[in-house]
């Protein structure tokens, strides 16, 4: 499922589903060390334009918080499946606990983004692209994560 491109100039980067007033924010690419990928499935019923940003991230929020989500070494998103995928630094090895934690705390985060307009999401890639673009407009200094940090 990892994808190569020369669509973006920094192989640590792929596009998310996620955008702003600059474009399509960066995560970090699913082929770097220490990351992994939380992803929350999405009803079959929802669709593109079907339900706000807002709905979309509350249901997410609420699947991490129960647990009813996979964590994997990629991102399920634009893949052709209803989902939407946070990276996480760290292992599930480690302490998954922990890594629910973080996602839960960055889903909180976007969630408060959205609803202050600062963000949006790409509802396309979420419902019905079926091939990742890893093309963006902004770089990780852009998002919360501080890839490039020690955590």
């Amino acid at each position: 499922m990892k994808s190569d491109s020369s669509d973006s100039s920094d192989s640590r980067l792929q596009a998310s589903v996620f955008m702003n007033g600059r474009g399509r924010i960066a995560d970090p690419h699913d082929d770097l060390p220490d990351i992994c990928w939380v992803t929350a499935h999405l009803p079959e019923s929802m669709s593109c334009d079907g339900q706000s940003d807002e709905e979309i991230m509350n249901l997410v929020l609420c699947k991490i918080q129960i647990g009813n989500v996979i964590i994997g070494d990629c991102a399920l998103h634009s893949l052709g499946f209803h989902c939407l995928s946070l990276p996480v630094k760290g292992t599930p090895r480690e302490n998954t606990g922990e890594v629910l934690s973080y996602a839960e705390t960055l889903t909180e985060w976007w969630l408060k983004q959205i609803r202050m307009s600062r963000a949006c999401l790409d509802q396309y890639s979420i419902f019905e692209a079926t091939t990742r673009s890893l093309e963006h407009t902004n770089s990780l200094e852009d998002v919360p994560h501080g890839w490039g940090q020690a955590r």
